[in-house]
C-alpha cells in the first residue's frame, strides 16, 4: 500500500480546486484501503462541500486528514469566512431549495460519511468536519 502523506490542505479559490480536492481524497482513501464504494461516497462528499465554499463564499480550505487508532480512516474539515448558513436547521431538514441548485450538498454530504458536525454563523463562516471510517 502507498501511503501519500498524512494530511493535506487544498485551497479552493478557483472551480479546478473542486476537482484536486476531490481527487485527493479519494486516493488518501484508496491509500487506506477503503473500499472502492467508501472511496466514492468521501469523494461525492468532498465535492458538494468544495462546491458550496465555491458558491457561497468564493474560497475556502479543505483539509484532509488520516486517521489511526482507535478508528483509521479519513477526516475532512471544510472551511470558509462566507457568510454562514443563516437556518441551518431548514437545510439540514431537506425540505430547503438554493437558489444555485437543490440546496441538498450538505444534507448529501451528511448521509455519506459515519460523522457529520457543522459549525456556521453570520460573519464568520462556515467549518464542516466529517469523518470516513475505514471499518
Amino acid at each position: 500500500m502507498n501511503m501519500g502523506p498524512e494530511s493535506l490542505d487544498i485551497a479552493i479559490k478557483i472551480e479546478g480546486d473542486i476537482v484536486r480536492a476531490r481527487g485527493a481524497g479519494r486516493d488518501m482513501c484508496r491509500d487506506l484501503g477503503l473500499s472502492e464504494i467508501n472511496q466514492v461516497k468521501v469523494a461525492t462528499a468532498i465535492s458538494e462541500l468544495a462546491r458550496n465554499i465555491f458558491h457561497y463564499a468564493k474560497t475556502g480550505n479543505i483539509a484532509l486528514r488520516r486517521l489511526g487508532a482507535p478508528r483509521a480512516g479519513i477526516e475532512i474539515i471544510a472551511t470558509d469566512k462566507g457568510p454562514g448558513i443563516p437556518d441551518l436547521k431548514l437545510v439540514l431538514s431537506g425540505a430547503y431549495k438554493s437558489k444555485t441548485g437543490m440546496g441538498k450538498g450538505l444534507l448529501g454530504a451528511r448521509r455519506l460519511v459515519d460523522f457529520f458536525e457543522v459549525d456556521t454563523g453570520p460573519d464568520r463562516g462556515t467549518r464542516v468536519v466529517l469523518r470516513k471510517y475505514a471499518r
